[in-house]
């Protein structure tokens, strides 16, 4: 990868998140007008997790979102900037990684699917939303950072894409399949030792934040989660693949992907305003760490299952 300076990062870093602060806001002034033209029982699960939010205190907690965000994609900037299907491959990391993969189950998300009493006109309103943002921001940003690096057109560097001439579907099922497996271990494993360990169930019963939870003993609700956490992680893998040359040719790679999930899956979950320190403690001490070990773990076991892949091809093409 073409590193860019240490003056051009900043600056990089700096159009992407007043972009991403500035579309927000326009984007979420819209969305609450449609939203408070609703009537009130229609946006229960709306007014309860706010997914835009205008007050006082929102901008601090954008900008900085935006510029975790644009950090995490640093390492990927010359598959975004340069590459030939940048602009949906952004877009996927935007809308299909941050929103609907995100790890905080919350309206757009699989996980607020899954786990939370929110209705599939909210779901939907949050998806529309967050994908004209994310096409937006995707398309602005190109646009402005390409023009200042007198960028023309021409691909610079070798990546991936959505798909390749390599990626047959044979081994894109097998991605798939690997992908989605080690997804289902690690969070079945560790969503289970968690369960036991952080007071899940006061917290479910006394919590505010768990106030739309469905009832997660149910025998229904455990064969959603089993099978929505399959389509999930079949989701994630492909909206992931685009990076996988990229994080998989590094030493460090797995530190790449770790920080992408990282960045686009549990970030956007962390920066929500509360309304006091005390609230923020309680529910960062229930959820943030169990996000942050599976999104761990998962990015460790794939990246070495992946290069012990790539040696063992390597050795025989050899």
């Amino acid at each position: 990868m073409n590193r860019i300076n240490e003056k051009n990062f900043w600056t990089y870093a700096g159009r992407f998140t007043l972009l991403y602060l500035l579309l927000y806001f326009a984007v979420g002034s819209l969305f609450l007008l449609l939203q408070n033209a609703l009537p009130a029982e229609s946006r229960v699960a709306l007014d309860f997790f706010k997914p835009y939010n205008l007050d006082l205190a929102e901008p601090v907690t954008q900008a900085l979102r935006g510029f975790f965000i644009a950090l995490v994609l640093y390492p990927f900037y010359d598959l975004i900037v340069k590459g030939k299907r940048g602009f949906a491959i952004l877009v996927c990391a935007l809308w299909g990684i941050a929103l609907l993969g995100n790890l905080e189950p919350k309206p757009g998300s699989i996980e607020g699917m899954i786990y939370t009493h929110t209705t599939l006109v909210e779901h939907i309103m949050v998806l529309a939303a967050g994908l004209i943002q994310a096409m937006l921001l995707s398309l602005l940003f190109l646009s402005w950072e390409r023009k200042s690096i007198g960028f023309a057109g021409k691909v610079e560097c070798s990546c991936s894409g959505l798909l390749t001439e390599t990626a047959t579907s044979k081994w894109l099922r097998g991605y798939t399949f690997r992908f989605t497996l080690i997804h289902m271990f690690v969070y079945m494993i560790v969503g289970s030792l968690f369960y036991e360990i952080s007071g899940y169930e006061e917290a479910l019963a006394t919590m505010e934040a768990f106030a739309l939870w469905r009832d997660l003993e149910s025998i229904g609700m455990v064969a959603a989660v089993f099978f929505g956490q399959i389509f999930r992680g079949a989701i994630l893998a492909l909206l992931l693949y685009p990076f996988y040359d990229t994080y998989l040719s590094g030493r460090l790679g797995w530190l790449k992907l770790f920080g992408l999930l990282f960045g686009l899956k549990v970030i956007p979950a962390m920066f929500a305003v509360p309304e006091s320190f005390v609230v923020m403690l309680q529910e960062a001490a229930v959820g943030l760490p169990e996000i942050i070990a599976q999104t761990f773990i998962f990015a460790v076991i794939f990246y070495a299952w992946e290069r012990r892949r790539k040696s063992k091809a390597e050795s025989i093409a050899a």
